[in-house]
């Protein structure tokens, strides 16, 4: 599975993940192959991009929670786009509790690990699903580290509401990336991000809020664009805010933009584990033990360039999964602490496609032999006669 920009999507290619409209309807099932009329109707969408399938690679597994999670998403984006935008019109939102309750009972509650992929995103969806997104990460994160059930509620709320001023924001300074943007862009989106806020206090709005929420937005506000900047040492930062923090950065680097690629789960979690002055070391392991990093069947490269696939997930460790080499079939524990002297995994492959690439001069360098030809010859002679009288 590789992720593809629109402008980039071709006829022929396999979708890897379905496309659903706002009731929760599929619209497009998963190793749909597209047509010109299929990609100019979903390049109606708005979509920045789409997860597209090798071309002999089959249709992974999908189970019925993986199904129902897509579902869930879709859904609760039409949801909670109605209700910021009452909140943006000074009005009374009728689904931030109840959603972020059942997001709590949903996710919040399992045993089991997430396993998380980034959603199809557009420009006029971004917001809500990052939003979303966050709030899900962030429910399985607070049962990882045992908080009351209404602190748990106050921080999913806070998630679902906490960038509503990014709304706000003309449309073509969000499609720039943090990367691109300048000091007055920057001064712009805070202070977007702080009039946000001040909807959500009680002085403007007659929406009661926790009081823990509106704490963790306000901290929100005022966290660092960037790793580069330092966080902030006057303000007593909150348990949720750091939650929040760290989920939506997760978020933030394996979803698709505009201007860049998704990282990898793997590469998201190191630099989080890299800058634990942003992430404290015990929210990036709330975060580790409550999502799939490394899962069977995952496709990685190694530090010395081969390639392999994961085959058994390490729930202790998820850095030292047992894998098998495509090269030898050689079977590696990395728990094993011979191997993690001489290798380690670099990083999750992009794509599944592991033949090796020869151009046109190497090609020619390899001529078969006279005896191979005449049999191949032969063969292909055979095979017209019997086409020509009907037997094959």
């Amino acid at each position: 599975m590789q992720y593809v920009k629109i402008n980039q999507v071709k006829p022929g290619m396999r979708l890897a993940r379905p496309i659903y409209n706002k009731n929760g309807v599929m619209l497009y099932e998963r190793d749909t192959r597209l047509t010109p009329q299929g990609i100019s109707s979903i390049g109606k969408f708005g979509l920045w991009g789409l997860y597209i399938l090798e071309p002999a690679e089959p249709v992974p597994p999908l189970s019925e929670e993986d199904v129902e999670l897509e579902r869930f998403l879709t859904v609760s984006t039409f949801r909670l786009k109605d209700d910021l935008t009452l909140l943006l019109n000074n009005m009374k939102p009728q689904n931030i509790k109840p959603m972020a309750q059942e997001i709590l009972k949903k996710f919040g509650n399992s045993e089991n690990k997430l396993n998380f992929a980034a959603t199809l995103r557009s420009s006029g969806d971004y917001v809500y699903k990052h939003c979303l997104n966050t709030a899900i990460i962030a429910s399985t994160m607070v049962n990882k580290l045992n908080y009351a059930y209404p602190e748990q509620l106050a921080i999913i709320c806070a998630a679902l509401l906490y960038d509503i001023g990014r709304l706000l924001v003309p449309e073509e300074i969000l499609e720039k990336g943090d990367a691109l943007l300048s000091p007055d862009e920057r001064r712009m989106i805070r202070g977007y991000l702080e009039k946000g806020y001040q909807m959500l206090h009680p002085d403007y709005n007659d929406y009661k809020l926790p009081e823990l929420t509106l704490k963790i937005v306000g901290q929100m506000t005022r966290l660092p664009f960037n790793v580069s900047a330092a966080m902030p040492k006057n303000i007593r930062w909150k348990n949720g805010t750091h939650v929040l923090h760290t989920a939506s950065m997760f978020d933030e680097m394996t979803s698709m933009h505009l201007d860049r690629e998704p990282s990898s789960e793997l590469a998201a979690v190191r630099f989080l584990r890299k800058h634990t002055d942003h992430f404290p070391a015990p929210f990036v392991t709330a975060l580790t033990q409550s999502i799939h990093i490394l899962p069977d069947g995952r496709c990685v490269e190694f530090s010395n360039g081969q390639k392999g696939i994961v085959i058994s997930e390490n729930h202790k460790n998820y850095a030292q999964p047992v894998v098998v080499l495509f090269s030898n079939n050689q079977r590696i524990d990395f728990s094993e602490a011979k191997f993690q002297k001489s290798m380690h995994i670099a990083d999750i492959m992009k794509t599944m496609d592991v033949r090796l690439k020869v151009d046109r001069d190497t090609f020619k360098q390899y001529k078969t032999d006279a005896h191979t030809r005449d049999t191949t010859i032969r063969y292909i002679t055979k095979r017209k006669k019997l086409a020509a009288a009907g037997r094959i």
